[in-house]
C-alpha cells in the first residue's frame, strides 16, 4: 500500500509547497513603535539629580564603585578628578579612605 501525499497549498497566496505561515509573500507585521504611545514624564528631586551628576562623572573618570561610595561621604572636601589622581598614583583603597578621612583634619 502507498502513501499518497496530498501537496500543500498556500491559502494566502495559492501556490504550493507552502503554507501561510511558512508563504514568502506573507506581509511582515510592523513592530515600530506605536504612535499612540504616551511619553510619561518622571519628575526627579534635585538631590537625586546631583547624585546622576556624581554618577555620570564616576564613570567619566573611571572610579571603582567601593572608592566612589567612599569618597560620596566626602564630597565636599574634594572632587572626583582629585580620587582618579589618586587612584593614577596607584594608592589602594585603605590608603584612599585615609586620604579622604585625614582632609577633614586638614580643613579646620
Amino acid at each position: 500500500m502507498e502513501t499518497i501525499k496530498k501537496k500543500t497549498t498556500c491559502s494566502l497566496c495559492g501556490e504550493t509547497g507552502h503554507n501561510k505561515r511558512s508563504c514568502p509573500k506573507k506581509p511582515i507585521e510592523d513592530i515600530s513603535i506605536n504612535d499612540d504611545m504616551v511619553e510619561e514624564r518622571i519628575d526627579i528631586s534635585d538631590t537625586r539629580e546631583i547624585l546622576i551628576d556624581d554618577l555620570l562623572d564616576k564613570q567619566s573618570y573611571d572610579i571603582p564603585n567601593n572608592i566612589f561610595k567612599l569618597w560620596y561621604l566626602r564630597k565636599y572636601l574634594c572632587k572626583q578628578k582629585e580620587i582618579r589622581y589618586l587612584i593614577d598614583r596607584n594608592l589602594n583603597k585603605d590608603s584612599i579612605q585615609l586620604y579622604l578621612e585625614m582632609l577633614e583634619d586638614f580643613d579646620i
